[in-house]
């Protein structure tokens, strides 16, 4: 039943399906494999407030450590998500996570709802990456 609530809601608002899952949001980070530095695993975790629809905590886990930041979310409602913030002391502090509900059959039948790219960087020197594929999985 709850399967097919996500096969009935691809494409459509993030947002929807994130309040579905609850919170927080595990977001699976796969490393690029054109990407030039050494990658752990890797993987976030999403706190939506209550209070505010456009503001998130983001926790960095890697490699057993962890570190958080505060990101911004810019939803439009047509099954694409733009989660953007910076964490400090960091060599790519920059971020851009791009979502999209609009999954393939193969992503959808490996279980994952939302999938998409994390870019990393310095906006400043105009030197955002690919760095990461992204992934939430239905609960």
């Amino acid at each position: 039943m709850v399967l097919m609530y996500y096969y009935d809601h691809i494409g459509s608002c993030c947002r929807k399906l994130i309040m579905k899952i609850g919170c927080p949001t595990k977001i699976l980070l796969y490393p690029y494999e054109g990407w030039a530095a050494a990658a752990m695993h890797v993987y976030w975790t999403l706190k939506t407030r209550w209070w505010n629809r456009s503001r998130c905590k983001i926790v960095e886990v890697c490699a057993g450590k962890k570190r958080s930041t505060k990101g911004k979310i810019y939803d439009d409602g047509n099954g694409m998500m733009y989660i953007t913030g910076h964490f400090k002391d960091s060599k790519l502090p920059d971020f851009e996570l791009l979502l999209t509900s609009h999954v393939t059959k193969q992503d959808f039948l490996a279980g994952y709802i939302l999938t998409g790219t994390l870019e990393r960087g310095d906006k400043e020197q105009k030197n955002m990456q690919l760095t990461h594929f992204a992934m939430i999985k239905q609960k």
